[in-house]
C-alpha cells in the first residue's frame, strides 16, 4: 500500500476512535446528569414530603386561636337513644340564653378531644369514666371563621346533673327526630370591604373586576318536640363539687322555661351528625 494511502488509513482511524471517545464520553455525561436530575428530583420529593408532615403535626399541635371542641352526648332514656343539649347561662356574656353543645376553647396543650371531655365534665358534673368517645364530625367553621371540632360520645348512666354556673338547664332530643327532620336555611351574603390600600393594579379589570359572590348559610330548628325532650327532675348545681338541688319540673315551670330556638353554629352540627348517620346507618335502628 502507498504511503499516502498508510496515512489516510490511520488519520481515519484515529478519527473515529475520537468521534466514538467523544460519543462515549457525551452519552456518559448525558447519563450522569439524568442520574443527577432524578437525584435531585428525589431530593425535593423527599424534602417536600418532609416538610409537609412536619406542617401537619405542626397544625395537630396548635390550633388559631379561639378554636373550640364540642362534645355531641348520646344517651338511652326510656330505651330510646336521645341527644343532650344545654341552654347556656342567662348571665353568660357570650351568647346567653341559647342552645349549645357542651365544650369550650382549646387550651394549650390540649387536643380537641380532651377539650370537649374536660368541658363536658365540668359543665355536666360528671366523670370523665362516664364519657365514651365513639366518633367525630368533620371540622366546622365556628363564628368568625374559627375552627370547631365535634366529637360524638356516650354518656353513660347521666342522672340529669349540670353546672349552674355556665348551664341554665340541659334538655335531649330523640335521635330519631334528629334523623327525620331537616333545618330551616337562610343564606346570608357576606359584603367585601377592602381595605383603602388594597392593590387593585395587580388585577385585571381593576375595581371593576366581577367577584365571585359568597354566602353564609344560617340554619334553623324552630319547632322542637319539648314534650319529649325535658327532664322532669332538673338538678342544678352552682359549682360540680356541691350536691346538686333538685328544681321544679321543667314541664311544670312556665313559660319562662320554654326552649329557645336551635340555631346557628350548634343546628349546623347537629343536623351535620344527622346526615353522617343516615349515611352510616342504612336501614339499622339505634336503640
Amino acid at each position: 500500500m502507498p504511503a499516502h494511502k498508510v496515512l489516510r488509513h490511520v488519520w481515519k482511524t484515529e478519527r473515529n476512535c475520537m468521534e466514538n471517545r467523544d460519543l462515549a464520553a457525551a452519552a456518559a455525561e448525558n447519563n450522569a446528569g439524568a442520574d443527577s436530575a432524578a437525584a435531585g428530583g428525589s431530593f425535593c420529593a423527599d424534602a417536600l414530603r418532609s416538610w409537609i408532615k412536619e406542617a401537619h403535626e405542626k397544625k395537630n399541635r396548635s390550633y388559631p386561636k379561639g378554636s373550640s371542641a364540642v362534645l355531641i352526648p348520646f344517651l338511652i332514656r326510656d330505651g330510646v337513644c336521645h341527644v343532650l343539649y344545654e341552654v347556656r347561662a342567662a348571665k353568660l356574656l357570650s351568647q346567653p340564653g341559647e342552645i349549645c353543645f357542651p365544650g369550650g376553647r382549646i387550651e394549650k396543650g390540649e387536643s380537641p378531644m380532651e377539650t370537649a371531655v374536660r368541658e363536658a365534665t365540668e359543665e355536666l358534673c360528671v366523670d370523665r369514666d362516664r364519657i365514651e368517645i365513639v366518633g367525630a364530625l368533620d371540622d366546622t367553621i365556628g363564628p368568625g371563621t374559627i375552627p370547631l371540632f365535634s366529637y360524638i360520645g356516650v354518656l353513660h348512666d347521666y342522672e340529669g346533673t349540670w353546672s349552674a354556673s355556665e348551664v341554665d338547664r340541659v334538655f335531649t332530643l330523640p335521635l330519631d327526630w334528629i334523623l327525620q327532620n331537616d333545618p330551616d336555611v337562610y343564606k346570608i351574603k357576606l359584603a367585601r370591604q377592602m381595605p383603602e390600600d388594597f392593590p387593585y393594579e395587580y388585577i385585571p379589570g381593576g375595581q371593576e373586576y366581577r367577584w365571585r359572590e359568597q354566602s353564609y348559610s344560617v340554619p334553623f330548628y324552630p319547632q322542637l318536640p319539648t314534650e319529649l325532650s325535658l327532664f322532669q327532675e332538673a338538678k342544678g348545681s352552682e359549682h360540680c363539687g356541691k350536691a346538686a338541688e333538685t328544681a321544679d319540673s321543667i314541664s311544670d315551670a312556665g313559660e319562662d322555661m320554654k326552649l329557645p330556638v336551635l340555631w346557628g353554629v350548634t343546628a349546623r352540627v347537629t343536623h351535620s351528625l344527622a346526615v353522617l348517620l343516615r349515611e352510616g346507618r342504612g336501614e339499622q335502628t339505634l336503640r
